[in-house]
């Protein structure tokens, strides 16, 4: 049980996802009791138990369907008519996602950064602000995390995650194209830099002349955003939010 609680701790350190499942009631004979605790990760593999055999496969299947959610839940099993086991009692079992919500990790709090920081709070993501200026973080919203470096220093610092979503919008071309470059090296799930169509195409060939893989670059959005006809900041952090959304979606939708 101790190495459940510091492989939680791990996690946490790290940022990757998992699913604690606890046994909160059993009833008649079951393998195991209230209390029992069990940890499955992004891979498949499990620390404890609830039970083994049968109740623990369709345990770890359910809970691997989870990874990735932000939604808990319980699930009675009756382990003789649902799972034909012979022991035949009942059990159910809490369900909670660790971690479940990705970083969404915005490169340049000007006025899109700024808004679209705040619009996606309420959509899945773990929110961090970038930029080099202090000023610009004076009424950051609540529960928004924010670092005031510049940005190779940001970037060399952050440890990237396979689920992180990154927006890049800075106040200099030239920085977004350092940073895209640097985070095309990283895990990450998705990224989209603030460019015309033009920009993003002179850009793109840069980074093919860097070395950069092909299949990597043909995967930034940019121009970044749902095609829609925007004007204002909040009409393109908007359409900017509307593109995570869909990405976050498609992957869950996947699994």
């Amino acid at each position: 049980m101790n190495n459940i609680y510091s492989s939680l701790a791990q996690l946490d350190k790290k940022g990757t996802s998992a699913v604690l499942c606890i046994v909160t009631q059993s009833a008649g004979s079951t393998p195991r009791k209230a209390g029992s605790k069990m940890l499955v990760h992004q891979d498949g593999t499990s620390q404890g138990s609830v039970g083994g055999g049968k109740i623990e496969y369709m345990v770890i299947e359910e809970a691997r369907t989870m990874l990735g959610s932000n939604l808990s839940k319980t699930i009675s099993y009756n382990l003789d008519s649902d799972l034909g086991m012979q022991c035949g009692g009942k059990m159910s079992i809490y369900f909670e996602p660790i971690n479940s919500a990705p970083r969404l990790l915005i490169f340049g709090a000007g006025h899109i950064g700024k808004v679209l920081a705040t619009m996606a709070l309420k959509y899945h993501f773990n929110v961090s602000l970038i930029d080099n200026r202090e000023e610009v973080f004076q009424n950051i919203p609540q529960g928004i995390h924010t670092m005031h470096q510049s940005f190779p220093e940001a970037y060399k610092q952050l440890e990237f995650r396979d689920n992180d979503f990154i927006v890049v919008t800075t106040y200099k071309h030239t920085y977004d194209e350092e940073i895209v470059a640097h985070v095309l090296t990283q895990p990450h799930t998705y990224i989209g830099m603030m460019a015309s169509k033009r920009k993003a195409v002179l850009a793109k060939k840069k980074w093919e002349e860097r070395g950069l893989a092909l299949e990597k670059i043909s995967k930034v959005f940019s121009p970044i955003g749902v095609s829609i006809h925007c004007e204002t900041p909040e009409e393109i952090a908007l359409s900017i939010l509307a593109q995570l959304v869909d990405e976050f979606n498609k992957i869950q939708n996947s699994k």
